[in-house]
Parts: C-alpha cells; structure tokens; sequence
C-alpha cells in the first residue's frame, strides 16, 4: 500500500457529459471544513442510510486527522473552481488473506449526478488498485441503487449475489445488498490449490 499519495496518484483533471471540469485529488487535513459542506449537501434520506454518520463534526474529523493511505485511499472530485468537494470515493485495503482486495466506495453529490462523474471516479480508484498490485475490487451496492449498479458493470464489475436484508441503517431498516467484484490485470493461476 502507498506510503504517500503522490506514489500512486498524481491530481487530474475530467470532463462531465454536461461540459464540465472537474479535478481529482487525494483528501488532505486541511480538507475538514470542504468535506463537512459536502456531507451536509447530501439529502437526509440519503444520509441516514450511509455507514457512518456523516454530519458528525466528529466523524469528519477523525477521518482527515487519521489519514493512513495504508489502510484508506480517499479520493475527492471539485468542482471546476477548485473551490467545493463534489464527490468523495475511496479505496478500503484489507489485511491477511485478503490483502489481494479493495473495498469501493463512492458518494456523489445529488448536483452532480448522471453528468458520468461516478463512473470517472470508478475509473481512476481501478487504476489506482491496478498500480498497488491488487487483483480484486469489490463493492456493495444497495438493490435500491440501480444507477451505481449500472456504473459498476459497465466498468467490468460482475454481480456475485444478492445479500438479502444484509444492510442495517443505524435506524434498523434492513437493506438487500449486491455484491460485485471485478478481477484485475494481475494474472492469476486458474488451478491453484490451497490447503488450509
């Protein structure tokens, strides 16, 4: 995993379907105040499902305070003006014998939604995993969530399952979730055996 964001990513720059530019980069501490606006612009319905509760100050915090690239890849789309976070995504490494997998996640801000901005953050975390060596990406999405589903899949996720009621909101609603994976250009052996 990098030891420093600029080992495996460089800031770059995109254009949506409506014309717009848009920049990506890597989180920073003194990002705090950008991405709490952010968090704040996402609709409370959407908000209440997310895994951590994103309007706590202290949530924020602690994750631009504790920033290890060795553990979380966070990756942020601004705006054109370089002034507002738009997008947040991330890449979650995982350890022992599974230290092959990246978890991803994306949050898109309502704004900026089917202009192809997911679909471009998608795009730079798989070649970001493909440079760390990683052979496997995986995401859960909710059932409900068909536009990011789609976005997966035309970037060569595969759907593996569905997950029934697997998802619990910190209201307690259940949620079905769908598991997709994508292989990566590491080759790997069809026949390997392993003995556990």
């Amino acid at each position: 995993m990098p030891d420093q964001e600029t080992e495996v990513y460089e800031p770059r720059s995109s254009v949506l379907v409506n014309g717009e530019m848009v920049h990506f980069r890597c989180l920073r501490a003194s990002d705090e105040e950008l991405l709490r606006s952010f968090f704040l612009s996402i609709p409370e319905t959407e908000a209440a499902n997310l895994r951590h509760d994103i309007r706590s100050p202290e949530v924020v915090s602690s994750w631009v305070h504790s920033l290890d690239f060795k553990r979380v890849f966070p990756l942020m789309a601004m705006d054109e003006e370089l002034q507002n976070i738009i997008a947040v995504s991330s890449l979650h490494f995982q350890k022992g014998v599974y230290r092959h997998i990246a978890e991803i996640r994306i949050v898109v801000g309502k704004a900026y939604r089917k202009l192809g901005l997911g679909s471009a953050l998608i795009k730079e975390l798989i070649e970001v995993a493909n440079r760390l060596g990683l052979h496997f990406l995986k995401a859960e999405v909710p059932m409900e969530n068909q536009l990011a589903i789609r976005a997966f899949r035309q970037l060569g996720f595969e759907v593996k399952c569905t997950l029934e009621r697997y998802y619990m909101t910190r209201s307690g609603d259940t949620k079905d979730i769908v598991l997709m994976i994508k292989r990566l250009l590491v080759e790997l052996e069809e026949d390997l055996f392993f003995v556990f």
